[in-house]
């Protein structure tokens, strides 16, 4: 499938005013003054425009700044900087992207602001490129100022020191933090202060996901016990996903994919290609285009049901379930879309995963197989949910084959003071068949017979009716005759 190609200039193009042929004198620059103006229906036809200038031989540094009226919120332009190649979709030519954070930005061999890659700068046509995530009813006059510049430059910097994996050897429930933002998009920590909150918070792994870009490998993050997961918040006009595992070093996920776009399978499909794992975020969020409008592309390994925001969690199960009902084994997750200080922990909600040591590779694995339980906090231990049939035992995500009509023993146990006086409730194929109070330490038993195909899993909950605790699925097959 070839990607598609984003509109080069989409609107009414006012001026665009290149300072070209003149070499740049020691110390100062060639300036360019770019000008354009959107409509309404470039935000819908024509949403990420690019606006190009040329860089000399010897340049060593880019400041790029973005001015444009917002009249009150009706407009709001992204920005993010191109440098020389291919402009289609998936190209590796992003140098960083800001979104809406920041309107002044640079890139240099030796530096870069957060969000971006610092690197040589080569001589050509680079772009500035641009989002139209709101444009109001009268249209939007955008103004970019670039200044090319020579300078002695340092050396460009390579990745941030991270420990040696494993962290920690042996099989574990580990908790987890997948969803969480820092300097580099829309978060007010750096991936080093956000690393220690996280710990703090009592998680032992955390994936960095920013929006769009994956420039948080720029920084060392040493905490003890921590892995420190790269990924990426995919952020598209048709709802958002994140990556996690991208594995080299600026590895990125283009992000241009308009709603009903078949391109989104192509990135899915490369995502997986590279090892890493894609899941929806929050797929029922109420900010603008934060709702999944996409198609669920097969591959798609996991669903985001809880986030920060509790009003999400019914219809995103809901939805999951239409998935699993459909036979799509996606794995359910939940995060807290951290930002900033004062919203909460970084690992409230959050996941545990079981996984045979506390590595990348292991913690995907665990991932990938649906070996996950949902938490509210990182702090409660997670339930032990199991499944026996004829002599065999299944855990969370694994399959039990059982004869039509064979019983099936269901068992429960959740430890901890938060599960003082709650509820367990067991569902079939989305449908609660039985509830239980939890009574302490002693076990929680339901009897099934089966029927038909399907998955079990259980949702507990404390006293007050808060949920603590959403297991992923043990699936039920009807063994042949």
């Amino acid at each position: 499938m070839k990607p598609r190609a984003p509109s080069r200039l989409p609107g009414v193009l006012l001026a665009v005013a290149l300072a070209l042929g003149a070499a740049p004198r020691e110390g100062r620059g060639e300036a360019h003054d770019l000008r354009a103006h959107y409509g309404p229906r470039d935000a819908l036809v024509g949403r990420y425009p690019v606006l190009p200038f040329d860089a000399p031989e010897g340049a060593t540094r880019v400041d790029v700044a973005l001015r444009y009226d917002e009249a009150g919120g009706a407009n709001v332009v992204d920005l993010g900087l191109l440098e020389p190649g291919s402009q289609e979709l998936a190209t590796s030519a992003f140098r960083g992207w800001s979104g809406g954070e920041r309107s002044e930005i640079f890139v240099a061999v030796d530096d870069a602001t957060p969000g971006y890659w610092p690197g040589p700068i080569p001589a050509g046509r680079w772009h500035v490129a641009l989002g139209l995530y709101r444009v109001g009813p009268a249209g939007v006059d955008v103004e970019v100022q670039v200044r090319t510049s020579r300078g002695p430059g340092g050396p460009t910097p390579g990745p941030g020191r991270r420990p040696a994996e494993p962290i920690r050897r042996g099989a574990a429930w580990y908790a987890g933090g997948l969803h969480a933002h820092t300097v580099h998009s829309d978060g007010a920590l750096t991936p080093g202060e956000l690393a220690l909150a996280a710990r703090a918070d009592g998680l032992d792994f955390l994936a960095i996901t920013d929006h769009n870009n994956t420039a948080h490998q720029r920084d060392a993050i040493e905490v003890p016990g921590l892995l420190v997961i790269p990924g990426e918040e995919v952020t598209t006009p048709g709802g958002h996903l994140n990556v996690w595992g991208l594995a080299g070093f600026r590895d990125f996920v283009d992000f241009r994919v308009l709603p009903g776009d078949p391109a989104l399978q192509g990135l899915v499909d490369a995502v997986r290609a590279r090892g890493a794992l894609a899941s929806i975020n929050h797929p029922t969020g109420e900010c603008s285009a934060c709702a999944w409008t996409h198609a669920v592309p097969e591959g798609i390994a996991g669903i985001e049901v809880m986030n920060r925001d509790a009003r999400g969690l019914a219809p995103s199960l809901a939805l999951w379930d239409v998935l699993l009902r459909q036979g799509r084994r996606i794995t359910a997750v939940g995060a807290s879309d951290f930002h900033r200080p004062g919203e909460g922990p970084v690992g409230a909600p959050c996941v545990r995963v079981w996984a045979e040591e506390l590595s990348t590779r292991a913690v995907l694995q665990g991932l990938r197989e649906g070996r996950v339980v949902v938490m509210a906090d990182a702090g409660t231990p997670p339930p032990r949910f199991a499944v026996r049939a004829a002599g065999r035992e299944a855990g969370v995500g694994d399959l039990l084959a059982v004869r039509s009509g064979g019983p099936l023993e269901v068992e429960v146990a959740a430890a901890g003071p938060a599960y003082a006086g709650g509820r367990v409730d067991l569902l079939w194929r989305g449908e609660r068949v039985a509830t239980a109070p939890l009574a302490g330490t002693l076990p929680v038993r339901f009897q099934r017979w089966a029927n038909a195909d399907g998955y079990l899993r259980v949702h507990l909950f404390a006293a007050g009716g808060a949920p603590l605790a959403i297991t992923n699925p043990i699936y039920v097959a009807l063994a042949p005759r």
